[in-house]
């Protein structure tokens, strides 16, 4: 399937990866019930006797029949079903129809169902089998089994002892078929042990009931355990491999094995357990599989935030799972490193992208103006208020408020904003009558907070009602390899803006901006670029047309400069881009937007220091 060869091709790049086997089952999941049911399958009619369908359920050595009528589905036959009616003490089967007894309404599903979700529909519902209808014709079934034997994982587990069942019912051998049947429809349990005083000496299930009882029409009550019970019982330790006990189960066609430690009985372990246990595993598979598609698919931006460095594809991450819950953010990072677009892309992945998102600059309005502008006045409050006028939280109400340079709030306004953070209410200037929102407050600072708390600056409760969730933004000199991308990224926009086209960085203007440190960030590089197109008159852009003080290596360079020149590129840039390339370096080169010459050179350094394999 072509799902599985694309997902296969991803699976390639974390095979020194430990959990990259779980990875690769996980495929299997992908397939449809199609692909798995059982198409030769054993009907029945509602009409028939349970003496007669309990015969060819044992002769066939199957756990359940369709029942059908005048070409529909009508119900299904288990054993469960026929062990009801062996705990009721029946004596002759021949005079109850299956129609008495079949479980109907039935669930069904339709080939193309994924196999994981036909799971989840046995699991949901307490069933171990599906028949699976197209067009309301009946063709195929599907069942626990089947779905164990083809998705258990010899890298699954380390030993039963993870996924048995614990509270394991037990009876003496000597009791009848009939209170074994009791105890087992009672508990809902398809088995149970027999004990002769406290040794395992047997299991009774529910086929060696039909196969003893129903199919030979005996009274339950006059039938012994140990007459019919499964002996000598298949046992396996405590560590044994869950792979290896499915595999014992599957090929000696037995479904449970009893675990047991220096003799003693210590729990069973079941097809429904292995199931159950597959399942769970599977799932965690799968999220993990999206989180490396997330990872390695070649997505150069996240909600407008641009970016392929690892801490960004950290923050990418943080901000679709802050996104789901509305809980206060602080957003921590230098000047220009675009902390209002990281509020605004937490805002529109969440649940309220529909709402206002209202910022506000604390750091650009004075404090009797601040106040005003976030909480709102009444008529009269103050000299030139000449009518009621909303504040910020008023409008952001719904939605989100992202305070800029909250750490330029004076004390008032902290301790206003911090009632507003524990119940939602306020109260406008000059007024009385509190005003109650229902606000996300997403905050941010250049500043370090901590610091500011204990220097006495900063409300130390509000400051722990502020940063619930601290996200951190890093300046662009911490992640240099995106440079390049980000300069691309804003010279296509700044092109847009002054109708030009056609305009590309030469390789040696982006080894300059690499070695550079941008103290203002992707604000300096943004203006910077800008710069270049008043500078540069034809189509290649070149060192000379940058601002002075990116060529300056007294002013401009810092002492680790030259230390920062040779990181310019990194082992797992270079080995994801030619991943990417299919090996090919001319291209890897071009993407790098460095020297064919520099990427050997990379290359054979690397190659020595084993960073990198040899192509």
């Amino acid at each position: 399937m072509e799902n599985m060869e694309q997902s296969g091709n991803l699976i390639k790049t974390r095979m020194s990866d430990a959990s990259s086997d779980c990875l690769m089952t996980s495929l299997q999941v992908q397939l449809e019930v199609q692909d798995v049911m059982s198409k030769d399958m054993i009907t029945t009619s509602s009409g028939e006797s349970v003496a007669s369908a309990t015969k060819t359920m044992c002769e066939n050595n199957i756990s359940c029949m369709v029942v059908v009528d005048n070409g529909s589905v009508v119900g299904i036959l288990t054993e469960r079903d026929l062990l009801k009616r062996i705990a009721a003490r029946e004596k002759d089967y021949s005079k109850i129809t299956i129609a008495e007894i079949m479980s109907s309404p039935v669930e069904t599903i339709s080939p193309n169902l994924p196999i994981l979700e036909a799971g989840r529909i046995m699991e949901d519902r307490h069933i171990k089998r599906l028949p699976v209808l197209e067009k309301k014709r009946l063709v195929g079934i599907i069942t626990q089994t089947e779905m164990t034997r083809l998705l258990t994982s010899s890298a699954m587990w380390s030993n039963v002892l993870e996924i048995m069942t614990w509270d394991v019912a037990g009876i003496q051998c000597k009791a009848s078929v009939a209170e074994a049947a009791e105890l087992m429809t009672s508990r809902h349990i398809s088995c149970i042990v027999t004990l002769q005083a406290d040794e395992v000496v047997g299991v009774l299930t529910e086929r060696d009931l039909l196969k003893r009882v129903a199919g030979l029409q005996k009274d339950p009550a006059d039938v012994r355990a140990e007459q019919v019970m499964s002996s000598p019982v298949i046992c396996v330790p405590p560590d044994c491999p869950v792979f290896t006990a499915s595999r014992i189960m599957d090929n000696i066609d037995i479904r449970r094995l009893v675990v047991t430690e220096d003799k003693q009985l210590c729990g069973i372990v079941t097809q429904t357990d292995v199931f159950r246990a597959v399942k769970k595993k599977l799932e965690l598979d799968i999220a993990e599989l999206s989180r490396l598609r997330r990872r390695l698919k070649t997505e150069q931006s996240f909600a407008g935030i641009v970016g392929r460095d690892a801490k960004m594809l950290e923050l990418f991450d943080t901000i679709r799972e802050v996104a789901e819950v509305n809980v206060p953010v602080l957003i921590q990072g230098e000047s220009g490193t675009g902390k209002e677009l990281v509020a605004a892309a937490i805002h529109n992945e969440g649940h309220n992208a529909d709402k206002p998102f209202v910022p506000v600059n604390c750091g650009a309005l004075p404090e009797g103006v601040l106040e005003s502008e976030l909480f709102g006045h009444v008529k009269g409050a103050f000299t030139g208020a000449v009518r009621d006028r909303k504040g910020r939280f008023e409008l952001a109400d719904g939605g989100t408020i992202f305070l800029d340079e909250i750490g330029e709030l004076t004390g008032a306004c902290q301790v206003k904003l911090l009632r507003v953070l524990q119940d939602g209410t306020f109260q406008r200037v000059g007024g009385e009558e509190t005003v109650k929102v229902d606000v996300r407050v997403i905050s941010a600072t250049n500043k370090n907070l901590a610091e500011e708390v204990a220097a006495g600056r900063f409300r130390e409760d509000l400051f722990y009602r502020l940063c619930v969730v601290p996200v951190y933004l890093p300046p662009l000199r911490e992640r240099r390899n995106d440079i390049s991308m980000l300069a691309d990224h804003l010279l296509k926009r700044a092109l847009t803006e002054v109708a030009r086209e056609g305009v590309v960085l030469s390789p040696e203007a982006v080894d300059a901006m690499m070695d550079y440190d941008w103290p203002g960030n992707v604000r300096e590089l943004e203006n910077a670029l800008r710069y270049t197109l008043v500078k540069c008159r034809d189509n290649l852009i070149l060192p000379e047309h940058l601002p002075s003080n990116i060529l300056n290596r007294d002013t401009a360079r810092r002492p680790s400069a030259k230390r920062h020149r040779k990181h310019k590129l990194d082992a797992e840039r270079v080995q994801r881009t030619l991943e990417e390339t299919g090996g090919n370096k001319i291209e890897t080169a071009r993407r790098l937007q460095v020297s064919r010459a520099t990427l050997y050179r990379f290359l054979q350094e690397s190659e020595k220091k084993s960073k990198i394999p040899a192509l």
